[in-house]
């Protein structure tokens, strides 16, 4: 996907009222596919996709001579992030420092290519991680993937809770 083209999706994105997470081309059995995620303050529903949809459906129809939609052979997906947002910028770990995430590194650091945890600071291109085992800093540049990490409020007391409820059941 050219650069112009990922610049015109944000624009529309963007002029519609939403973030433009992040936007891909790739191929599904044979046909193009066109990824759009988007997100916004009051988080995304299906009113929200189908709007932004139909304006980037229309400036495909009107540019379906860029590279990569030959003979209109492709299908647009708009979508939101999800609770587990992917981070693709690393402006994106900046602004969710105090957050959980999940790295995945295309490099191994410290015998490792995955780490958890909570993002400290941002500090030039290297991000700055506290996980259990301690502080890592990660040079942006071997960061394959990251997406923030959704974990629910008392998931071990809701665990326990519920064995109690069945091991309660069987005693009657």
């Amino acid at each position: 996907m050219t650069e112009d083209f990922l610049k015109n999706i944000e624009s529309i994105v963007t002029s519609a009222g939403y973030e433009c997470v992040n936007a891909g081309l790739r191929t599904d059995f044979g046909r193009t596919k066109i990824q759009v995620l988007i997100d916004s303050l009051g988080g995304i529903n299906v009113d929200d996709c189908e709007l932004v949809s139909r304006l980037l459906n229309k400036f495909l129809d009107e540019n379906s001579n860029l590279p990569g939609l030959d003979d209109k052979r492709y299908y647009l997906e708009v979508s939101s992030p999800g609770i587990e947002r992917p981070l693709f910028k690393l402006d994106d770990y900046k602004r969710f420092q105090g957050r959980e995430v999940r790295v995945r590194l295309s490099s191994l650091l410290e015998g490792r290519k995955n780490f958890t945890g909570v993002i400290n600071s941002v500090e030039g291109e290297l991000v700055n991680l506290s996980c259990s085992d301690g502080e890592k800093s990660i040079p942006f540049e071997i960061i394959k993937g990251g997406n923030l990490v959704y974990r629910f409020e008392n998931e071990n007391e809701d665990k326990n809770s519920s064995k109690n409820k069945k091991r309660g059941n069987r005693k009657k």
